[in-house]
C-alpha cells in the first residue's frame, strides 16, 4: 500500500491545496502538513512551497511528484492483475483524443476487440486537457495524443505525423484562389474546438509564430464537437482548422474542400503515451504494436 504521506503530497498538489487535500483524505489538516514536513525531512529538501498566494513545487517537488504519481499508478495496476488472476479475461482502459479517437481509429476498432478478445477493453474519448488528467490519475493505462504535452512526463512514442488542414465549403471563393496567405483570412469567420483541446491549442501556437492570435480573424465561433464544425462549415457559416484525418471522408466525398495557404503548413505527432515505469508494459506494448500497425 502507497505510503499515506505520499498520498497526502499527490493530493495536496493535485487540488493545490492542504484544505482539500485533507477534505479529501479524511483526515485534519495538520495531519496532511505534517506528512509533507516529513517526507521533506527524509529527504532533505523542499517539495512544496507557497509563491505568490499559491502552491508551487520545487524542483525536487517535480521529481518526487513524476515518481510518487507513477508509484500510485502501478499499486492500482498490482490490485487490477491480483483481481485477475482467476478470472479468463483481463481488462484494459485506455483513451484517445477527439480526432484519433472518432476519425483516425474508428475503422480499426473492431479488429482491436477481436484481436484482444482477451480482454474487456474501455475506450475514453476527450480533449487532450481531459485525457492526460485521466492518464496521470491513473484511471487509464494509455492513450493516443493529437495534442501538445510534456515529454518529460511519460513514455511517448510516435504513431504517425498528421496535417493540420484549413476546411471550407467547395464553393468557398477561397478554395480557387492561389496563392492564399494567412493575413487574407482576416476578414473570414473561424469555427474553433473549445480551450483545453490539443486542435485549439495547436492552432493557437501555430498563428502565434507568425505573430497572429485567434483576435485578428472577424470572428471565432467555438465548439466543442468536430462533427458539428465540419457540419457548420458545410453550411457556409464559417472556415475551420483541423487534422486532415477529421475532414479527409468529406472532402473525398466532395461535401468539403481544403484551402491551401502558402505561409501556413502544420505536421504534427499523434503520440501513443503512458506514464514511466509502468510495471504492465508488457500488455502496453501490445496495444502499441497494434495501432502502430494499423493506424492509417
Amino acid at each position: 500500500m502507497i505510503d499515506i504521506r505520499v498520498e497526502s503530497f499527490l493530493a495536496v498538489w493535485e487540488n493545490r491545496s492542504y484544505t482539500k487535500a485533507s477534505e479529501k483524505l479524511r483526515i485534519t489538516q495538520p495531519a496532511v502538513t505534517q506528512h509533507i514536513k516529513s517526507l521533506e525531512k527524509q529527504y532533505g529538501c523542499k517539495l512544496i512551497v507557497y509563491e505568490n498566494r499559491g502552491l508551487k513545487l520545487t524542483k525536487a517537488g517535480e521529481i518526487f511528484f513524476r515518481y510518487a504519481q507513477n508509484a500510485k499508478v502501478n499499486e492500482k495496476n498490482i490490485i487490477q492483475k491480483i483481481r485477475e488472476i482467476n478470472k479468463e479475461t483481463k481488462t484494459m482502459k485506455f483513451a484517445a483524443t477527439l480526432t484519433i479517437g472518432e476519425f483516425t481509429i474508428a475503422s480499426i476498432l473492431g479488429d482491436l476487440v477481436k484481436t484482444f478478445n482477451q480482454y474487456n477493453i474501455t475506450m475514453h474519448v476527450d480533449n487532450t486537457e481531459v485525457v492526460l488528467k485521466m492518464l496521470q490519475e491513473g484511471k487509464i493505462s494509455f492513450a493516443l495524443v493529437e495534442g501538445l504535452f510534456n515529454k518529460a512526463d511519460y513514455e511517448a512514442r510516435l504513431l504517425k505525423s498528421a496535417s493540420f488542414i484549413l476546411i471550407a465549403p467547395p464553393t468557398h471563393p477561397l478554395v480557387t484562389k492561389k496563392p492564399i496567405f494567412l493575413h487574407e483570412l482576416k476578414n473570414e469567420t473561424i469555427i474553433v474546438r473549445e480551450k483545453g483541446s490539443g486542435s485549439r491549442e495547436v492552432l493557437e501556437r501555430g498563428i502565434y509564430e507568425k505573430n497572429y492570435t485567434l483576435e485578428y480573424f472577424e470572428k471565432t465561433i467555438e465548439i466543442g464537437n468536430v462533427n458539428v464544425i465540419k457540419e457548420m462549415v458545410k453550411s457556409g457559416v464559417g472556415l475551420s482548422f483541423m487534422y486532415e484525418d477529421a475532414a479527409r471522408e468529406d472532402i473525398n466525398k466532395g461535401h468539403l474542400a481544403e484551402v491551401k495557404i502558402q505561409d501556413f503548413t502544420i505536421q504534427r505527432e499523434f503520440n501513443f503515451i503512458y506514464l514511466k515505469n509502468q510495471m504492465i508494459e508488457a500488455e502496453i506494448d501490445m496495444f502499441y504494436s497494434f495501432f502502430k500497425n494499423n493506424m492509417i
